[in-house]
Parts: C-alpha cells; structure tokens; sequence
C-alpha cells in the first residue's frame, strides 16, 4: 500500500470513527431508552431454561409404566450376599441342629433344599456348649463299647443302640447322671464331716436341700433377692451417689452463676431450677436412701452371719453345693434345647413356610466350638449375617436370671416335690407390660433388628401366638412387594381393588376352585388375615415363589423376575391342562373378567402377569396395617423404637451408626467387648474379635471400619465429657457407647437450657407483641390520617397518645394497650363516619350524635353543616402553624389579608365518599417483616412510590421530639368534650405521669394494671391480637443417612478430614479453682474436669469439659488476654498506671480519645436518646442516659466479641479452643476442639475436648445482642411515630393552604365586588382615615394590596410545597422504615438482629469453611 493510500485510509478511519461517535451520541447517548433497550438486547439471554418438577416427571413416567417393562432383571446367579462384608463363604453358620434328627450337623446343607431358623435367649449360667455335647457323645459310646465288652449286649445290638441315641438323648442322660453324681459326692462330704450336727440333720436325705436353701440365703445377702443388690452393691451405691451429691452442688453453683451473667432476675432463676426441681435436695435424699439401704444390708449381715460362717468352715462342701447348682444350670440348658426344637418345629409345620428336606436350628450356646480360636473369631463377625439370612427367630422370653432362689427351685421341681412354675406372660399382648430381660441384652438388639420374622415363647416355652404369625415368610416379605405393586399402575384389572369384599370374593376362588389346601383357623374378628392366608395358598398353588435374600434396592427386578417364571410356567405348552396350577389361574382369569378395564386384546402371558399382580396387591393391602402395627409393638417392648425403616420393614441392617449406638446404651452383656462386636451386622461390617483388648479399643476399632466403608459422620455426634477416648489419634471417638445416649444429668441440663431459651424468647416475644399492637395503631393511624383531612380528627388526643407511646417503654405500655385501642377505636367509631359529612345538615345539634360512637353516614351524618360549628369542633386543637423541616430555610408567615374579628370558616370536604380503610382503633398485627424491608417492597400503608433517588440517612426522623421551627398560628376551639379531663388523666398515668407535665419520675415504673376507662370509652372494644409463645422451628438433627460427601483419611496417628471451623470467645468458669489443679497435676496428661462458656458473639452455651493438663493450661492464659481485650475492652497499655501518673489530664485525654474513635452508631443513639427540654426533669437530666450507657456498653462489648470470632486468618485462631464439625454434612454437631499449627506451618492439628452436648438451638442469646435488639424496636417505634407526626404535620399545611386559598378568594372577590376599600385591611377603613381620600394614599392602598395578593399566594404555594414535602418524607419514611433502622447498627450484626426479629436460631454462621485438619 503506498503512502498516498495509507494516509486516505487513515483519515477516512478518523473521519468514520468521529461520524459514529456523533451519530451514537444523538441515537443513544441522549436517549437513555434505547441505551437500555441495548444493554437488554446484548446482555439479556433469549433461551431461557425449563424447570420440571422431579415429582410430577416422575409420576407421569410411573403412570405410564407397568412392572416388568421398565425393570432391569438381574442375572439368575444373583445374590444379596455379595454385597455383605464376608461374601458368600460365611453366610451361613458352620454348625447346625437338625431339627427332624436331633442331631448337631457339621456344615448343613442350606439353599433350595434346605433352611433355618435361630434361637434368641439369655444365657442364664451353665449352658450346655459344644464342647459338653462332643464329652456326651464320647461318653455315651465309650459306655456302649463297655457294656458290649462286659458281655452284657451282642456286639449288633449295641451298635444298634448307638446308632438310634440322637444328640439330645445323649446330654440328656449325661446331664442326668452329671446331677446323680454330684448328689452323692455331697452326701459323702456331709458324711466325713460334722456337717450334719452343724445342721440339726440325723442323716444325709434330705441334706441336699438343706444345703441349697442355705447357700441361696447366703447368695440372697450377698446379691439381693433380685441378685441386683447386696452388700457391696450398697456399698457402691453409696459411694457413686456422694460424689453425685457434691458434684451436682458445684454444677448448680456454676449454673446460678451462667444464668445471672445472662441478666435473668431471681424469679425467673428459680423459674429454672423448677424445671428440675431442686438437684441438690434430690441429691442427698439420693445419699440418704443409699445410707439407709447399706445400713438395712448391714443388718442383714449381722442376723445372718452364722450361714455365712458355716461355708467359710466347710469350703469344700460349698463348692460342691455350688457345683450342683451350675450342673442344674445345664439341666435347664437341655431343656432349652429340647423346646426349641419342638417349636421351631412346629412353626415350619403350620406356617407358610417353603417346604425342604432340611430344617436346621441354630442356638449360639453349643452351636459354637469356642475351644477353637478362629471359629470362634469367624462366629462373632459373622453372627449378624447369620440371623439376617435365617427364616425367623425364635425368642424366649424368660424369666430374669441370676435370681439366687431359682436353683432351690429346679431342685424341688426335679424331685417332684412341687409343681412348675407358672409361665411368666399368658398373651403376647402381656409382653410390654412384663418388660422382658432380653430387650435389655446387647447382643438380642441385633438379633431381633436382623431377623426377618420373630416368635415369641414364654418361659414355660409356651407359644405366644399373634395373627400375623399365619402369613409365615409374607410378613417380612410385604413390605417388598408394596414397593413392587406401587410401579403396576396400568393394571386393567385395578377395578377389583375399589371394592370392599372383592378381595373376599377373589379368595372365594380357591374355595369354588376344588383345589385342596390347609389353613391356620383363627378367630372371625381377623377376617383379613384369613383372607391373606388364602391369597398366600393361590400363590403357592400358581408356583409363584420369592427369594430369600431379597433386599429394598433388588425387590423391584427380584419380583418382576418372580412373576415372569411363574407365568412363564403356567402359560408353557408342556404344561398338563389339568394341573392345579392351570385350573386356578383360569378360575382366576375368569372371575377378573367382569373387572377388564379396556376392550384391548391381552395374551395369555400378560393377563396371567396381571392376575398375579393383583393378587399381590390384594395381599399387600391386607397386610399392610397389621405388620406395621406389629411391628410398631415389636419395637416398643423390644426398645428400637429409633429405627423408621426397621419398623417399615424394609431395611435391618447399615443404620446411622448415632442410631445404633443409641439404642446399645443401657443394654447389658456378660463380656464388655461384646458392645462393640454386637453391633458389627447392625452396621454393616467385620472385623477379628479379641476379648482382650478392651472396650474402648474395640469400640475404636468397629468405629473405623464403620468411617472406612461409608463415611458416617453420625459417628462423631456423642457428647459426655467423661466419654471421652484415652486412645491417641482417636480423641474423635468416644470411650463407651453411653456417649450417644444422654444421661440423667444431661437430660437434666438439655431441660434447663431449653427452659433458659424460652424465658428469653418469652421476653422477647413479650416486647415483640408489645411492638406488633403499638404498630398496628400507628399504622392504621398512618392510613387514617392520609385517606382522610386532618382536621376532622380529634387531634387532641392523638397528639397525646402519639407524645406517649414515642416516650414510653414497651414494658410501661404493655398494661396500656388495650386501653389505648379502645380510645383509638372510639375515635374511629364516633368521628370517621363524620369526616364524610356534607354540607346539607346545617343545623345539626352536635351534642345527640357526640356520645354515638356507632354513627355512620345517614341523617343523622348529613345534617352536619360545613359552616357551622361542627360536633368535631370539640376535639379540634388549637391548630398550631405547622413546624418547618429542618431540610428547608425557615421564613415568616406573611399576614393573611382578613378582618382580626373575621371568624374562621372550616374548609369544604375535600370528598364524600366514605373510606374503606381500617380505622387505627380495631388494630390488626401487621406484618413488619416486610415493612420497610426493602425500597422495592410495597409499604403497608399502599403508598405509591416516588421518582426519588435512595433515601437519605435522617436522624431526625426518630428523635423523640422535635420543637417547632416557626412561631404557632391558633384557631380557637369552639368547645371541649366532656371527656377531655378524663381521657387526658388517663394518658399521664399512662406514662407514670401524677403532678406536673414535666414531672418524669414515674416514667420508667412499668404499671401492673391499667386503670378503667371512663363512661362509654371503656364499652369500646379493641380488637387486641393475642398469641401463645412459639418456640423457633427446630430442625432436627438426626437424619437416616449422615454421609460425608469428602474423604475421611484413617490413620495410626490420627484422623484427616475437612472441618468447619468456628472461632469462639471462652470464659471459664471458677477459674482460679481451676489453675490450682493445674499446678497440683502430676502429670500433663492428667484430666481436669470444669465449666466454660461458649459464646459465638450472638449466642451462648455453658458446659462441663474434660480436659488434658498441658491443654487446659494454655488455654487459662488464652481466655484471661480475651476477657480482657475482648470483654473488658482493654488496651495493651495498664489505664490504671496513667491515671496514677497523671491524675485529672489522663482522664481528660482518654476521654477525648474514646470520643475520636466513638463510632458513628453510637453517635446516633446518643443523639437520638438527647431529649428536649420538655422531656427533661427540673433537674436538666435525661431519664433514659442511664439506659444508653447500658446499651453502649453492652453493644461495645459484643461488637468486639463479634470482631474477634470473625478473624479470617486461621492462621491467628491456632492455639485456642474452637468449635469444629465435619464439613458438609446435615446433622453434623458441633464440638469444641483444640486447634493447633502444624510443624510445617501450613497443616492443623486438632485433639477433640470432651464435653456436654453444644446445643445452639437452645443456645441463649449474648446480653449485648438483646440490648441492641430492644433498641432496634424501639428505633422502629419511634420512626413510625416520626411517620406518623409528619403526616399530621403535612394536613397542618394542607389545611393552611386551603384556608388561605379560601382567604385570598374572599380578598380577591371583595376588591372586584367593590365592597373592599382598596386596602389591605378593613378595619381601617370602619375607623375612617381621614387620608384615606388622598390620590397618593390611594396608590399606596393598591400597591399595598398587591404585596398582600402576593403575598397570600406566594404563602399558599410554599405551604403547598411544603405539605408536599412532608407527605415524601413520610412516604419514603414508611417504605425504608425496617432497613433504614437496621443500617444504623454495625454492619456484622444486623443478620443477627433480623434472626432475632424473626424468633429464628443463632447458630454458629462465621466459621471457616472445610478446612483440612489431623485429629489426634
């Protein structure tokens, strides 16, 4: 390009970029229009996304689906035991009884052929074991082979013998003569000693029992009759309840102490302690029971002493005694056995279960060989997979063991000398209120939760027999179906299930069908189960069978694949047309025939799918409300109560881990280790067992495996700070599963700080309702005021009102409110209907309808004349020129032109029609949440919104009083109303007000009761709203699933995961007590136990903690620099020392220096608290100056507090005790937590501090918070009282402008009229100047008169502006009312404040976000 071309190109770009930019600036520049209408087109999308509703997309797809075609079938190799810990190997027990030989089974054979059920007991002493059964079994042969060799048997016969004695006989006769052999070893000590003297016993036959009833009298002393009790059980009681005593007097000491730092009065205190009663006094009646309860053991010993003496002679005599015992143990272990297998028998016999050539009865006591180590590890891991894959369970229900009388007994029932004992429950209903021992068992949770189906003997093993026990398998089975029936909404035979005896009469079938069948009878009343029983009957007649191992996420594809084999069976050429399978389904098809739905042409295939369906609809249908309602009862008398989908029926095992453990505490077990390994199939895992590792390393160890194989956070949410692990790297776990149950004392304390919570929500709510009812009136009186002119309401009394209710505290109105409605709704009543008045009722007397305060517009209304002295003239005040704002430059009000003598004349109504506002006497609670929120929102009062720009900041909008800025213009009343003197009495006492006006000692002095109205004031009803206390929505927080969704690393050394962290401000409780056992530790790792508060700036907790030495001492120093930095507000420099050094100027300057840094907040309250002289005393001090040091401090005090926890460097929160919770979880807890730099100074590390549960739902609010609130409902009175002067103020002006409107039209038609006399004031001209003839005085009366023209209009126009201005004002006033009150609080504590607001929780919100620590 040469250069010629360059430079053209160059200056046609300059001259085409000048050209665009001039036409942009004439099309777009200036027309702020099409600048928006392009910022729309480029930046707002065209596509805009569609939402669906997840529910509703899948109910359409559901209403379109029929089972088996969108069901995935799973491959026929499928098994739920793949997805268990151990697989397939271990599914099933290695060792079985087999209930139709009576012979224990090595490795049985389980599956299509064959299947079991399991015992569930309590172990009650000597069971019989494997290892006895292995010593009978040898024993028995060894005594056949010597019987043959002594020649008394042939050899065949003997073999014979052998061969025909099953297992059960064998131990029988063992345990027979085990207890014939140990009464003759007795007898014969007795004999070789002087035993039988000693006794008052001439021989030995009847020494057996002698001895056993003396051995169970000592046994008695040295257990309790319920072998509970006893000596040294006293003895321990009393100790644990001494320690009880005093510890409980240092909490309540700590408590009283937490409850007046909040501010609570002595009433409400004990309003606390009430809750509970007194712990103290229950305390020591604890140790006075447990004296007297030693003491009565003592005595016992005493009378008693000789039985005790006579086996500590004759030990060798009570060891064989007590060998005897434990042998008749066994002899009751044999019979177990034996009774077991009758009715485990008996229940595969009558009840629906599939027919095999094995049953099998597993019974952990000799099932077992615990002799071998690793068995018995297999065994124990394994046991909850065992009882989840079994037909059902048996359980005993026995009566309570260790009963030391019990062996006396089976003795003399074993010698026939008396009966046996009655069975100790005679129904099934009965269970719950027998409350069985085995519910109290650790490892009979997982067997009953585990168990497909459950039932019950009694300890005579007496079946205890319920309905639902006749549907057989079905019982665990419904539950899987329904899910499995729900998707079969294209059924066309879904007609037959809106009848009620449809489902009789499709079981009727079966009867008309001729098939023969067997049923459980049972009584008429149960009509549908007998139904269900024939429903079951059908199905297994069609071959319809369904898996074993069938589970929640497999019932769907598991049951479709059920159905289409069965019909695959039935509709298959080979099959014999005669076969009852064939003859039921055509009976079948043929009775749902009249029920077909459409004239569409089904296959036999489909049809017969469809009838199977039904059937299982019908089935689920009948037993959907029995189940459930057994198995609610289940899990009340069984204590799993906790578990929803247990109690559904469609899950047994993987629960929440809090869940599980919560319901272990409380339980028993004879080996400690084994509350930790019995719940390893509840939860789903597996790991070796080794009893002797402890309780606390086993817990450890379960707890690792359950964070490894799902992430369950729930692990981590215990509480107790005596639970807390001596393990290192597990400080996030607890020591004993307690910890996820909350004890007495907890209980106790949740009950107190929830009673705490709810006094101080009371109070506020108290202040809130005052606040919703005062603002009710003000805003209807906003209303009243705009829609109506201002000078037909009686002003008097609203200006007092308005003067009151600005002043007073909601505590001094509260006794006032009603009344004060009343008033209001009087004035609405008598005088609101007048205000729409026309001019035709002239000479109205006013007096008949003053006391009417039921006028309404009628005659009586329009007689009232306009030009006359109105009825409402009474209450008229003397009307005040209106003060100017303090936004516009002040001037004089320039003379109006008339007569002095002229009287007033009421200005016209500006309207007619009545109003269809509310009057602000019958007051609703309005809703304020919205109030003023937000500049966009609609304002209660429906003002329309104005073309200005944000609203300005105005201080003086809320000052309690405001003096007028011009000098006061009067009209004069033409009289007063009779109430006047009453109603204005009324309103002083109201603010305590008795003497003198300006007297305000009484102010402040709330009054109990609120005096009567006078005369027909008090007949007025206000419509008061009145609610009862709402506690704040609490969000549960416990959840079926509490999955972390980051990784939980394990490891040796510790745990890593991702925390929220909170920084906390700690105060301790006693501390000095506190620093005297750190020093009087001996070691750093010795535990310290006290009480510390925790607050987050806006709510606060007290707990008791459990710490390390070295820990505690560190955190002493930490919590003595923040209380005084952060509490106190102390600088680093000692302000004692400076004011020594230099008295009177220190102050002076640390008085100007805390002036320089006051912040701007506080300058407003100080302004708006600074009182006019009319609202001072004589004395010129404000009332409320002490009111405002109480907040000022208070608001300094929690806005450092708030300053302090907000630090965004982590980095600077190391060192100190914080509140820490797993990142991301619903449900998560919060617990208090050591944090600490790592080595390389990027890493934390963390060791978690045993505590009380750290509840911020029941968490009480910081002191300086509440004052802050408080004020920030009394700012918002005072800006709706301020709303509402400046609409009164703005009538003032529009009534000023309308009379001197109306004055200037007189002046103006007078001059034209020539009645004037050219000059400005008429009452010169009566005077008669004598130089009012005068050419020159007449040009100065015309020029004089057009200055007063001018003047007159120059004075309407600014008192119309002005009025303007007032009404914006208060219109803008009114839309920003709430959010313009919020922003004169510091900015880190208004979400606080609107929590507060809303009666909502404060829980921790400041903390810092999943950040990475290691917890040792």
């Amino acid at each position: 390009m040469s250069k010629a071309t360059a430079e053209y190109v160059t200056a046609r770009a300059v001259d085409l970029q000048a050209k665009s930019a001039a036409a942009f600036k004439i099309a777009v520049s200036n027309n702020p229009d099409r600048v928006r209408a392009m910022l729309n087109l480029w930046f707002v999308p065209t596509f805009k996304p569609t939402f669906y509703n997840e529910e509703e997309r899948y109910s359409k797809v559901s209403a379109t689906a029929s089972g088996l075609d969108d069901i995935v079938l799973l491959d026929s190799s499928f098994s739920s035991a793949v997805t268990e810990p151990g697989g397939q190997e271990t599914q099933h027990p290695v060792r079985m009884i087999d209930i139709d030989t009576n012979n224990l089974v090595e490795y049985p054979n389980i599956g299509p052929r064959g299947q079991y059920c399991i015992l569930s007991h309590s172990w009650k002493g000597r069971e019989v074991n494997y290892k006895y059964i292995d010593d009978a079994k040898f024993r028995a042969f060894n005594q056949a082979l010597a019987a043959a060799e002594a020649g008394k048997t042939s050899p065949k016969k003997t073999a014979a013998g052998i061969a025909k004695l099953n297992d059960i006989d064998t131990i029988k006769n063992q345990c027979r003569q085990d207890i014939n052999e140990q009464v003759e070893r007795i007898k014969a000590l007795t004999e070789e000693s002087n035993a039988l003297s000693e006794l008052g016993l001439s021989d030995a036959s009847d020494i057996v029992k002698e001895l056993l009833s003396l051995r169970v009298d000592v046994k008695i002393l040295e257990k309790g009759d319920d072998g509970e009790g006893g000596f040294q059980k006293a003895k321990d009681n009393l100790a644990t309840a001494l320690v009880a005593r005093d510890y409980g007097k240092m909490e309540e000491e700590v408590f009283d102490q937490f409850l007046r730092d909040t501010g609570l009065e002595d009433d409400k205190i004990q309003v606390i302690h009430g809750i509970t009663g007194n712990v103290t006094e229950q305390l020591s009646l604890d140790v006075t029971n447990a004296e007297e309860t030693l003491n009565e053991e003592k005595r016992k010993q005493s009378e008693e002493v000789e039985k005790v003496r006579f086996f500590e002679r004759h030990g060798h005599i009570r060891d064989a005694v007590d060998e005897l015992i434990g042998r008749l143990e066994r002899k009751k272990s044999v019979t177990k056995i034996e009774k077991s297998i009758e009715r485990s028998k008996e229940i595969f016999d009558n009840y629906p279960f599939p027919k095999t050539d094995k049953r099998y009865l597993w019974i952990d006591s000799c099932c077992i060989n615990r002799a071998d180590d690793g068995e018995y590890v297999k065994s124990i891991s394994a046991m909850g997979e065992w009882y989840k894959n079994a037909e059902f369970c048996l359980i005993h229900l026995d009566t309570p063991r260790n009963i030391p009388k019990d062996p006396l007994v089976d003795w003399q029932v074993l010698k026939s000398t008396i009966d046996p004992p009655n069975p100790n429950i005679a129904q099934y209903k009965n269970i719950i209120n027998y409350k069985p021992e085995w519910s109290t068992r650790a490892w009979t949770l997982q067997e009953l939760v585990m168990s497909k189906a459950t039932y019950y003997v009694n300890s005579a093993w007496e079946l205890l027999p319920r309905p639902v026990d006749t549907v057989g398998p079905w019982y665990h089975l419904s539950p899987f179906v329904y899910l499995y029936t729900s998707v079969d909404t294209n059924n066309p035979y879904s007609s037959v299930l809106s009848g009620g005896d449809n489902k009789k009469l499709l079981a009727g079938v079966l009867d008309n069908s001729g098939i023969k069948y067997c049923l459980k009878e049972l009584p008429v009343e149960e009509e549908s189960i007998i139904i269900a029983q024939k429903l079951i009957a059908m199905l297994e007649i069609l071959d319809f069978r369904l898996p074993r191992d069938i589970e929640m996420e497999t019932a769907r594809s598991r049951i479709t694949q059920s159905v289409y084999i069965a019909v695959s069976g039935l509709t298959a050429s080979s099959e014999d047309p005669g076969s009852n399978g064939k003859r039921l389904l055509d009976s079948i098809l043929e009775a749902l025939h009249p029920y077909l739905s459409n004239s569409k042409v089904y296959s036999l295939a489909e049809r017969a799918r469809y009838a199977i369906n039904i059937l299982l609809k019908c089935l689920v249908s009948l037993l959907e409300v029995p189940v459930i309602y057994d198995r609610s009862y289940v899990a009340a008398f069984g204590k799993v109560q906790n578990l929803e989908l247990w109690r559904k029926g469609l899950v047994r095992s993987r629960f929440s881990t809090h869940h599980a453990m919560s319901l272990l505490s409380g339980r028993n077990a004879t080996v400690v280790t084994d509350f930790a390994y019995c719940l390893m199939g509840m939860l789903g895992v597996r790991f070796p067992v080794f009893p002797a590792e402890g309780l606390t390393k086993a817990l450890s160890r379960l707890l690792d495996e359950v964070v490894i194989s799902s992430n369950d956070v729930s692990v981590f949410n215990w509480t107790g700070k005596q639970y807390g692990s001596h393990i290192r790297g597990r400080s996030l776990y607890p020591s004993l599963p307690e910890a996820y149950n909350i004890s007495k004392d907890e209980e106790r304390k949740k009950k107190r700080d929830e009673k705490l919570t709810e006094l101080v929500q009371l109070e506020r709510y108290e202040k809130m309702t005052d606040f919703l009812a005062i603002s009710g009136m003000l805003v209807s009186a906003i209303t009243f005021v705009k829609e109506r002119q201002k000078k037909d309401i009686p002003l008097r009394w609203v200006v007092e009102i308005l003067r009151v209710i600005k002043r007073a505290e909601f505590e001094q109105l509260r006794p006032h409110i009603t009344n004060i409605g009343k008033i209001l709704k009087y004035i609405e009543t008598a005088f609101d209907s007048k205000s729409v008045a026309t001019s035709q009722a002239a000479n109205s007397p006013s007096t008949s309808n003053l006391r009417n305060p039921t006028i309404g517009v009628g005659e009586d209304a329009s007689k009232q004349s306009a030009t006359s002295p109105s009825s409402f003239g009474s209450f008229s005040p003397q009307i005040k020129t209106p003060s100017l704002p303090k936004d516009l430059p002040s001037f004089k009000a320039p003379k109006f032109g008339r007569k002095k003598t002229e009287p007033e004349t009421a200005s016209p109504k500006a309207s007619s029609q009545q109003s269809s506002s509310r009057g602000f006497g019958g007051f609703k609670s309005p809703s304020l949440k919205s109030f003023g929120r937000k500049e966009s929102e609609t304002s209660q009062a429906s003002v329309p919104p104005t073309e200005f720009g944000t609203p300005v900041n105005e201080p003086e909008a809320a000052s309690l009083s405001s003096p007028p800025a011009t000098p006061s213009l009067t009209i004069s009343d033409a009289q007063s109303h009779p109430l006047d003197s009453e109603v204005f009495s009324y309103i002083k006492r109201v603010e305590g007000v008795e003497g003198d006006e300006g007297d305000d000692k009484g102010r402040n002095v709330p009054i109990s009761a609120a005096p009567e109205l006078p005369g027909e004031l008090g007949k007025v009803l206000a419509e008061i709203p009145e609610r009862k206390f709402e506690k704040p929505y609490k969000r549960s927080e416990e959840f079926d699933t509490m999955i972390s969704p980051n990784p939980i690393i394990i490891k040796n050394s510790g745990i890593e995961g991702l925390f929220d962290i909170q920084r906390v401000v700690v105060s301790m409780a006693q501390p000095d007590k506190l620093r005297r056992q750190v020093r009087n530790a001996v070691s750093p790792h010795q535990k310290i136990t006290g009480w510390c508060v925790i607050s987050t700036g806006f709510a606060t907790v007290m707990v008791s903690f459990s710490c390390p030495k070295s820990i505690l001492a560190k955190e002493l120093d930490i919590v003595q620099a923040v209380e005084d930095k952060v509490l106190k507000g102390k600088t680093q420099e000692d302000p004692n020392s400076k004011e020594d050094s230099h008295g009177d100027d220190s102050s002076q300057i640390n008085q100007s220096q805390a002036q320089k840094t006051e912040t701007a907040w506080q300058k407003n309250i100080k302004d708006r608290l600074k009182f006019s002289k009319s609202d001072k005393d004589d004395k010129g001090t404000s009332s409320d100056e002490s009111v405002f040091k109480e907040y000022e401090a208070e608001g300094d005090r929690v806005s450092r507090m708030i300053k302090f926890v907000q630090e965004s460097n982590l980095t600077e929160v190391a060192g100190e005790w914080v509140l820490a919770r797993f990142s991301g979880v619903l449900g998560a807890k919060w617990f208090l937590c050591y944090l600490e730099l790592g080595g390389s100074g990027r890493d934390f590390y963390g060791q978690r501090i045993p505590t009380d549960e750290i509840d911020f739902h029941n968490a009480s609010p910081e002191r300086g918070l509440l004052k802050y609130w408080e004020y920030y409902m009394m700012e918002k009175k005072y800006r709706l009282c301020s709303i509402l002067q400046k609409l009164m103020d703005s009538k003032d002006w529009g009534n000023l402008k309308a009379e001197m409107g109306q004055n200037l039209a007189k002046r103006i038609t007078k001059e034209i009229s020539g009645t004037g006399t050219g000059t400005g004031d008429g009452e010169e001209q009566e005077r008669g100047d004598p130089d009012a003839a005068d050419s020159d005085a007449e040009e100065g009366a015309e020029s004089s008169l057009l200055k007063d023209l001018g003047g007159m209009a120059l004075s309407m126009a600014g008192a119309g502006l002005i009025q303007q201005f007032y009404e914006w004002r208060a219109e803008r006033l009114q839309k920003s009312l709430s959010a313009d009150v919020l922003k004169k609080f510091p900015a880190h504590i208004q979400t606080a404040m609107e929590a507060l607001d809303d009666n909502k929780d404060l829980m921790p919100s400041m903390f810092h976000s999943a950040k990475k620590v290691h917890m040792f």
